[in-house]
């Protein structure tokens, strides 16, 4: 009996190693075109023009992860246009914001590059 039990416990070892790291972002390339991720990135853009005054505007995704952490975390990177920009620079962000189990939306970090 000790023996069946050392190798089911040395397989269950072993498969959650191959299963990535537990509590890490997850890629989620399937939600890039996703509406509910589109108005995460719309709720991100209302809070850096209220918190940097910076206006933004055409918002396309370009990567999505998430964490489930007490709720989901959102990784969100995205490139948009400032608004009553005449150069033609694009701003690139990256954004997480957490949600909920009660759908509670928060802004846990943004950092945005414009070039």
């Amino acid at each position: 009996m000790f023996k069946v039990v050392a190798v089911f416990f040395m397989l269950l070892v072993a498969c959650h190693g191959l299963s990535g790291i537990n509590g890490g972002y997850q890629e989620r390339p399937d939600l890039i075109e996703d509406k509910s991720v589109l108005l995460l990135t719309h709720f991100a853009a209302e809070y850096l023009s209220t918190s940097q005054n910076l206006l933004l505007e055409n918002f396309r995704v370009v990567r999505v992860q998430t964490q489930l952490v007490n709720g989901m975390n959102y990784k969100i990177d995205f490139v948009a246009k400032p608004v009553n920009d005449i150069s033609g620079e694009k701003t690139t962000c990256q954004v997480v914001i957490h949600v909920s189990f009660q759908s509670v939306k928060s802004i846990l970090q943004s950092q945005c590059q414009t070039s």
